[in-house]
């Protein structure tokens, strides 16, 4: 029987899973979502033992599909979210919740870390922006405020590396899942002694990093293998930050390629052959999953976690039960969605394109004529006006093909939109669990399967067809991408005055 790779996503809202064949043929996909705890305005929290019990339901529901399967995976790769540290006590259980990247209320820990290190040298070391939810600001913050539960803590590990040891991984990490911590020298490849040092954080805390993404970080143990109904002895390869495996996936494995996605946040990547930091602390530089490449990467906040709330708290009053019914809605609107103008901001948006810590979501221009339907197409065009400014300041000369995954790329009319706002032909892979995908690349590798990500990832990614802008709605959507630049201008003064009455200013 033909060989089978599992490629494990573990994301901030859901872990998705793939199995495929080393020629890239699907042979299952499955999802399990876990819940955002928010315990405090402010606080968004994960239980880390919800992705376990997520990748049993992941797996389960891909055996469910092809009985064979267990029999025939050859390997298994899990990649996951950068920026959360999971605290573990000395038998590697998690002493208290994982502080989201989404999360707010480190902005104390975040302005100590900068007073003690200047911005450009932070910026020249780890490569990224500093920003609220950052692994290291966390911890400093749960030093700070659970000592308990910091005196009780022997490893500070990464979702996707907590997930790995538990599955009988060595303790390990590559060189792309810290790149989001701020505690990580891009330049050395090591963890950064005078960003740790500064705020007295040991770094044996942190696993080694010492493995590359594709290599075999060891064989899915007796005990593992059977909570989750595989044979003991798969191998498991290290894997690498989401967004380096998305890349992956989008089949962006040479300079000039470009990938993007959208999940909780939407992530755009550049891969470029060096590392070259922005000292404006505007765009993020990092290793990429394939030797020798680096990423730019800009992250737009919360458009992913918007539309997920408008699914949950508004749509639903109104019947709408799923994203494709709230596309469907909006694909009944006309473009400008009748003068409805949505900011997708639950979650802020202190990233690209605005960099704005105070900014929150509003609609503007609602009128008793308007419906769920406008508010719906506000929503999906309001995420697509960001991408404009985005592109922008990440494109300097590149001017490759665009590349977009994960569950957005789905529906025709979405990447119509997105196409037609940027004028820019718009290409999506057959398989669009794209972090997923490259997981399974890496787990390819690993196998023995393919002798490098990069060829893996030509023989496994497979391609639909290309999605071509109007010409006659992308000038219609340009005037009304400057009207949604000048209305968040206006906005700022209101977000100014919002955040001052909450102490925030």
């Amino acid at each position: 029987m033909t060989d089978v790779l599992l490629g494990i996503d573990l994301g901030t809202s859901s872990m998705k899973g793939v199995a495929v064949t080393a020629e890239g043929e699907l042979i299952g996909s499955a999802k399990a979502e876990y819940p955002m705890h928010r315990p405090q305005a402010g606080w968004n929290e994960n239980d880390p033992r919800d992705w376990m019990r997520a990748l049993r339901s992941v797996i389960a529901d891909l055996v469910g599909q092809t009985a064979s399967l267990p029999g025939r995976v050859r390997a298994l790769s899990v990649v996951g979210q950068r920026d959360p540290f999971v605290l573990l006590d000395g038998a590697g259980e998690p002493v208290a919740p994982a502080i989201s990247w989404t999360d707010q209320r480190t902005r104390p820990q975040l302005d100590e870390v900068e007073h003690r290190i200047p911005s450009e040298r932070l910026l020249a070391i780890t490569g990224g922006r500093p920003v609220i939810g950052g692994g290291l600001v966390n911890a400093l913050w749960a030093r700070e405020h659970t000592p308990e539960a910091w005196a009780r803590t022997r490893r500070l590990a990464s979702p996707k590396d907590f997930l790995l040891t538990a599955l009988g991984g060595a303790r390990a990490t590559d060189a792309t899942t810290p790149t989001r911590s701020l505690a990580f020298d891009v330049p050395r490849r090591a963890w950064s002694e005078e960003i740790l040092g500064a705020v007295g954080v040991d770094p044996g805390l942190f696993d080694p990093v010492s493995a590359e993404p594709w290599h075999v970080a060891g064989l899915l143990d007796a005990g593992a293998a059977a909570d989750l109904g595989l044979p003991a002895g798969v191998a498991l390869a290290t894997g690498c930050a989401d967004d380096h495996a998305a890349t992956i996936g989008a089949g962006a494995v040479a300079p000039g390629q470009w990938s993007l996605g959208t999940g909780t946040c939407s992530s755009w990547r550049l891969v470029t052959s060096a590392y070259e930091p922005d000292l404006e602390g505007r765009i993020d530089c990092s290793p990429h999953a394939v030797d020798g490449l680096f990423i730019r990467e800009a992250t737009i906040d919360s458009v992913g976690s918007t539309l997920r709330w408008f699914r949950d708290e508004l749509a639903g009053l109104a019947g709408a039960a799923s994203y494709e019914e709230i596309l469907r809605l909006a694909a009944a609107v006309a473009p400008g969605a009748e003068g409805v103008r949505c900011f997708p901001f639950v979650d802020g948006a202190q990233r690209a394109p605005f960099f704005h810590d105070a900014a929150t979501a509003a609609f503007v221009g609602i009128t008793g004529r308007h419906t769920t339907a406008h508010l719906a197409r506000a929503v999906v065009e309001s995420i697509a006006y960001l991408y404009v400014p985005t592109y922008r300041l990440m494109a300097g000369g590149a001017d490759g093909q665009l590349t977009i995954v994960d569950g957005e790329a789905a529906s025709a009319f979405w990447n119509q939109l997105k196409a037609d706002v940027l004028g820019k032909p718009i290409r999506t892979p057959e398989v669009l669990d794209a972090a997923a995908m490259g997981a399974a690349v890496l787990a390819a590798v690993a196998g023995g399967l393919h002798p490098d990500v990069a060829t893996a990832a030509r023989a496994m990614v497979r391609w639909r067809p290309l999605t071509e802008p109007d010409p006659q709605r992308h000038a219609a959507y340009a005037a009304l991408s400057d009207e949604f630049m000048a209305l968040f201008e206006a906005l700022r003064g209101v977000y100014a005055v919002a955040a001052a009455r909450r102490g925030l200013a």
